[in-house]
């Protein structure tokens, strides 16, 4: 349950409307405006180009006045998954959070931070396996979501 669920579906909306080719936002299937997954390509020309990797934003009753936690479900080499992570747009900083930081702009920044590997937080690797980093952005073109419907073979 949300406060705001307009808020959120207008986010929703905006972020469909944009067709950013790096962030794909879904809702679950049960409509629950509480969670909402994320698909986010890997960064071009890092070791994790070629991959999508999907999580869950994790949006408290009082979003966009609160942060969400964010937590990444396929494996990349990079985050530990079904973990919170911690960076400035999560619930780890309400301090830093700002209502006007979107969900998508949350997803974009978190894709910022696979290839920042000075950057060591709450749910981030940071020994990371060059070599296992590429096999997991293969093996993310084929995971499936059942919750949302999310299909990364499916993503062009």
């Amino acid at each position: 349950m949300v406060d705001n669920p307009k808020v959120i579906i207008r986010q929703l909306e905006h972020a469909k409307q944009l067709n950013d080719p790096n962030v794909k936002l879904y809702v679950t299937k049960a409509g629950m405006l509480n969670e909402i997954h994320f698909s986010v390509r890997g960064p071009m020309e890092t070791v994790f180009q070629g991959g999508w990797y999907h999580g869950t934003l994790l949006l408290p009753r009082e979003y966009p006045y609160k942060p969400p936690h964010v937590r990444i479900c396929t494996r990349s080499g990079r985050f530990e998954t079904n973990t919170n992570l911690c960076f400035s747009f999560t619930a780890f900083h309400p301090e830093s959070w700002s209502p006007a930081v979107n969900l998508s702009a949350i997803v974009i920044a978190l894709q910022s931070l696979f290839d920042d590997f000075d950057e060591r937080a709450v749910g981030m690797i940071s020994h990371v396996d060059f070599a296992e980093v590429k096999k997991l952005a293969k093996c993310s073109m084929l995971y499936k979501c059942d919750q949302c419907g999310a299909d990364h073979s499916k993503i062009q």
